[in-house]
């Protein structure tokens, strides 16, 4: 997985959780929909998808205040058929869209053994495996796609026409083991290059491109990111778009208002959302044995480096989830004065650290903080 070195103090989960809370609720949110943000963020930051937990909670806020997100939507569901409908977001935080649209999945997918529902009208949503699992957790397959602005070179090109446009697929599992894979269709998500950026940093050669259309170390003169797999990557990115734009009446990559531009302007953003209701074609409890007998075997490949082990898709976020509950969640060290500065600008009080940590990365021990997925 690709991944920047930042100076990073741990924060207990928790505690980061209840902060977010404490900025979100000050931001209006419903008290409901702002656990489920805060949930959400954290929960990325626990699996080690930093790109897409609490660094992103300073950007909504800020487009919260300009009034290009909601604080308070009003989402609307509207029916398609039996197996269909469609989620419109009113311009909320796009974590609420999408949890609206999973759960409709799943409840026409209980009815007619599939369920797909578009979305319209959302902003950005966060890492796409907290609505895949969210999914499986009621036995079934789930599907997920979104689409973002203009980030990613088509294969070839020395442009950008796609976002980072990731898909997630999960399947279920035996004691909370589904298969979960979360991945950008870009060498790395753009929201790497952003938290990069604001810890100071440089990415590795190889990412991305600037507005010359030449290789860049910069994170602040980024202008494109390469696709993963060169025409692989650009054709399933194309793909993705085509499923969230077309689908739900959203604009297409060129013209996705820019998630770091206007801060004003209205995202616009589509998704699409599906569920296979599993128990409409074989036993769930077989099913779900199954599963763990392809990870059991999976896992027991021979690993082409000695000591290690072959990881199914889902798998290293799970430990990494284990180690940060009992260790604490790392948090550049920037970030954590960003937030701090948020929260005496609203008269709450500042994110407490593990003093002792916090201390060594000041004096110089690094944090490797993984960045993944979408």
């Amino acid at each position: 997985m690709p991944q920047i070195e930042v100076e990073s103090a741990l924060v207990d989960a928790i505690r980061l959780k209840q902060f977010c809370l404490q900025l979100l609720t000050e931001a209006d949110l419903h008290p409901e929909e702002a656990e489920l943000v805060a949930d959400s963020l954290v929960e990325s930051n626990l699996r080690g998808i930093d790109s897409h937990g609490v660094a992103r909670l300073p950007h909504y806020l800020e487009r919260i205040r300009q009034q290009s997100i909601k604080a308070r939507p009003t989402m609307q569901w509207e029916p398609l058929g039996e197996a269909v409908g469609r989620v419109d977001g009113d311009h909320g935080l796009g974590q609420l869209a999408m949890v609206k649209a999973a759960d409709h999945a799943v409840e026409l997918a209980r009815g007619s053994g599939a369920g797909w529902v578009s979305i319209c009208n959302s902003s950005h949503c966060g890492a796409l495996a907290y609505y895949g699992l969210r999914i499986a957790r009621e036995g079934m397959i789930g599907f997920v796609f979104t689409h973002v602005d203009p980030m990613v070179t088509p294969h070839g090109s020395a442009e950008p026409f796609c976002g980072t446009n990731p898909v997630c697929i999960t399947a279920p599992g035996k004691n909370a083991q589904s298969l979960c894979l979360d991945m950008a269709t870009s060498i790395t998500p753009w929201n790497t290059v952003a938290n990069a950026a604001t810890e100071g940093v440089s990415i590795p050669s190889g990412w991305a491109l600037d507005a010359k259309g030449e290789g860049t170390t910069d994170p602040n003169e980024v202008a494109a990111l390469f696709p993963f797999g060169g025409f692989k990557g650009s054709g399933l990115g194309l793909l993705i778009d085509v499923l969230c734009a077309l689908l739900g009446g959203a604009p297409i990559g060129p013209d996705i208002p820019k998630m770091y531009g206007d801060l004003s302007q209205r995202r616009l953003l589509g998704g699409l959302v599906g569920a296979i209701d599993i128990s409409r074609f074989t036993d769930v409890t077989g099913f779900q044995d199954r599963i763990a007998e392809i990870i059991q075997r999976w896992g027991a490949l021979k690993p082409l480096t000695a000591g290690e082990k072959v990881l199914y898709p889902g798998e290293p976020e799970a430990l990494k989830r284990e180690e940060r509950q009992q260790m604490g969640i790392p948090v550049g060290l920037k970030l954590i004065a960003q937030f701090n500065a948020l929260a005496e600008q609203r008269g709450l009080p500042p994110l407490e650290v593990e003093t002792s940590v916090a201390e060594e990365c000041t004096s110089g021990v690094t944090s490797s903080t993984t960045e993944s997925v979408s």
